[in-house]
């Protein structure tokens, strides 16, 4: 059996994917295929390169990268995209997911995967969660639910007049999705998901687009699924105590870990960044990692300094750790000067 993953990305997104796909490598079942199929937009042959260079010929055996150009398919679709509020973290390649069913007919279900996210052992027994009758199978999007635990607030009733959510509470975070290819090829017309995302500009794009359009067949699973560091207290707070104990209990075996709040390759102390530096230290873009995180320590001032020579101290830091670092800050030092 053939199993699809998908991603989409972009040259700059090429990192982060790397430090998946080697996850993915480490932890693939060995009874089954994998087909990764990368979705993007005339990304470089060179990326390209190095990306396929990542499989062995030993596990390229039951590992396979696809690169599907859809620059064709979007043209003359308008989001929006990289702007100057909130929202501007956002990049039209989020858009292209919605483009999976029809682009791989050859595909029954497939699960789409964001580029900043590592798998666990276990990961792959999600392929095994029965679909009938649901479009998709998605996990509870805690740390963006807590506002809606407040009938009165904006986004309580954004969800519930515009995505049309009879609980604005059931709505899925979109990092993570087994898709049920065949029934959506069945429902949506191939475009439709893009112009009803292209017809307004949706609170969370394309995020949103799906919750609206899935609503009551999308199959809720357990918080191991989808496993995203809580953002602050006032979201914690916010949270029914029953619903945190069940998130801290699926904290215990996470099978796949979002970093869709704080960021490892940025700031230190993200929860499961061992996790992630972990595959990235196999990664063919690990010196590009390494490079921009202690760039971005060095940015904070004596804070990372400090913290460094306490972890030097108690043995945690090694020497080829510390030589990284003495040439991330030489180049640092030349540039400025």
């Amino acid at each position: 059996m053939t199993r699809c993953v998908i991603v989409s990305m972009n040259e700059k997104y090429a990192l982060y994917f790397s430090v998946l796909l080697v996850s993915i490598i480490e932890n693939a079942g060995l009874k089954d295929r994998y087909e990764i199929v990368v979705l993007h937009d005339d990304l470089p042959d060179g990326c390209r390169e190095r990306l396929s260079g990542m499989l062995s010929k030993e596990n390229s055996r039951s590992i396979s990268l696809r690169f599907l150009n859809v620059h064709e398919q979007m043209e003359g679709y308008q989001f929006y995209v990289n702007g100057t509020s909130n929202r501007a973290y956002l990049s039209r390649e989020a858009y292209f997911r919605l483009l999976a069913p029809h682009l791989l007919p050859e595909h029954k279900t497939a699960l789409y995967l964001d580029c900043d996210i590592v798998v666990s052992p276990g990961w792959e027994e999600i392929f095994d969660m029965g679909l009938d009758g649901y479009l998709l199978a998605g996990i509870g999007d805690i740390w963006g639910n807590w506002e809606c635990y407040d009938k009165n607030s904006k986004l309580y009733q954004y969800r519930q007049k515009e995505l049309e959510l009879e609980n604005p509470l059931d709505y899925f975070n979109s990092g993570v999705m087994l898709l049920n290819l065949a029934l959506m090829r069945s429902v949506f017309r191939e475009g439709e998901l893009l112009e009803i995302a292209a017809s307004r500009e949706w609170q969370k794009h394309d995020q949103d687009v799906l919750n609206r359009v899935c609503r009551g067949k999308v199959l809720f699973l357990d918080y191991r699924w989808n496993m995203i560091e809580c953002p602050g207290r006032r979201a914690k707070e916010s949270v029914p105590l029953e619903e945190y104990r069940k998130y801290e209990a699926c904290r215990e075996t996470p099978r796949i870990i979002h970093y869709a709040s704080r960021k490892p390759w940025i700031v230190k102390g993200v929860s499961f960044e061992q996790n992630f530096w972990a595959a990235a230290a196999h990664s063919a873009y690990f010196q590009e990692l390494f490079t921009h995180f202690i760039e971005e320590q060095l940015s904070q001032g004596t804070c990372f300094e400090e913290k460094a020579f306490e972890s030097i101290r108690a043995g945690k830091i090694g020497v080829k750790f510390i030589v990284r670092c003495a040439l991330v800050w030489v180049k640092r030092m030349l540039r400025n000067n």
